[in-house]
């Protein structure tokens, strides 16, 4: 199927999924339904193919794939990411774009598609609203969202004091929402360890031993450091 020269109809947009159909792998499936706990159908297709199915479409007609694309198996909502992060949209068709795709999420790995969305590089100021709307719903999947946005794209010296009070304004018991928390704050630890040393004595202790975990994970962690950070996470489960 000639990705690039389709025009998108509900006819083409059929035979695409008839496409993805045929490239089901059993084998990838299995493992992949142990890691990505979605509700959707999932095929087992690598996100290699995904990529480069979603760029093709992306040189062709996006906005009419956009405009058909559902959410029939999960490997269609990641095109669908794929080919977003491809577009050159001004600020309100990128939020409308982003609200459309994150609606879909019901796992972290659609969340985490986040981090292809290279837009926000151009008006990193003003898409904090969506950013707060998104750590603001009480929704873990768009909380999620939210966080990665953060650790991606705003871990800069212009945003980083921005973006650090947002993700510990964030208080959830949720699993995956914890993750993306310790995400950014293991993302952060490379440059301000110091800092990070300071907030995992204010955190919640589930949340700390996430951090924890994740930032002694990194080979870039010290043995010295890896010592602090097991030293902090007793003390605070000693409380």
């Amino acid at each position: 199927m000639d990705l690039t020269a389709t025009q998108w109809t509900p006819a083409s947009y059929t035979e695409f999924l008839t496409f993805l159909e045929s490239k089901r792998n059993e084998k990838a499936q299995a493992r992949a339904t142990k890691i990505v706990r979605t509700n959707y159908p999932l095929l087992g297709i690598s996100m290699a193919d995904l990529k480069a199915w979603g760029t093709a479409i992306s040189k062709g007609d996006p906005m009419g794939f956009l405009a058909v694309a559902g959410t029939e198996v999960y490997e269609v909502i990641l095109v669908r990411a794929y080919v977003i992060s491809r577009l050159r949209l001004n600020l309100p068709d990128f939020v409308a774009a982003c609200d459309r795709y994150f609606a879909t999420a019901d796992c972290w790995a659609i969340c985490d598609m986040a981090i292809h969305f290279k837009q926000v590089k151009r008006y990193p100021a003003e898409f904090l609203a969506t950013i707060d709307r998104y750590l603001q719903s009480g929704q873990p999947w768009l909380q999620r969202s939210g966080l990665v946005f953060l650790l991606k794209f705003y871990l800069t010296p212009d945003f980083r004091d921005q973006a650090f009070t947002r993700v510990l304004s964030v208080t959830s018991d949720d699993y995956y929402v914890q993750l993306g928390q310790a995400w950014f704050l293991a993302t952060a630890f490379k440059d301000d360890p110091d800092r990070i040393y300071q907030i995992l004595e204010t955190l919640p202790v589930p949340l700390v031993q996430r951090t924890v975990q994740k930032i002694k994970s990194l080979s870039r962690t010290t043995p010295d450091q890896k010592r602090v950070l097991t030293g902090i996470l007793a003390r605070r489960r000693a409380e």
